[in-house]
């Protein structure tokens, strides 16, 4: 049996899953924020709101500046003590760590979706 088109509405691609430590479900275009150059060239970018910062190492102090105006975070690594997940809980952004997240750099500028459950999805 055949599925019809509006049965396939409201469903995504799943990129991969993690912990959500910080905030609720939010959507955004996914960004690499991992070292000085990556975060001064995100400081330019003209909507900066509507970025979800892509980390791999949840020590990345580079990205704290931009914390106060991103929509969230998704990090390859770390835990629920890690800094970056401390750090989003004080801002209240959206932040899932330990994300096992298919893909590299064809991921930069996809809109992505964080569930409130630490999926991800394309949005």
């Amino acid at each position: 049996m055949s599925r019809s088109v509006q049965d396939w509405r409201g469903m995504s691609e799943r990129l991969g899953r993690g912990l959500l430590v910080s905030g609720s479900a939010c959507e955004g275009e996914l960004r690499h924020a991992d070292d000085v150059p990556q975060v001064l060239a995100l400081v330019k970018h003209e909507n900066l709101g509507d970025v979800i910062l892509l980390c791999e190492s949840a020590s990345a102090t580079a990205v704290v500046p931009l914390l106060a105006k991103v929509k969230g975070i998704v990090c390859r690594s770390g835990g629920p003590t890690s800094h970056l997940a401390i750090v989003s809980r004080e801002f209240g952004l959206p932040a899932v760590i330990g994300a096992e997240i298919d893909g590299g750099n064809e991921l930069e500028g996809r809109r992505v979706r964080l569930g409130d459950d630490g999926e991800i999805t394309a949005a």
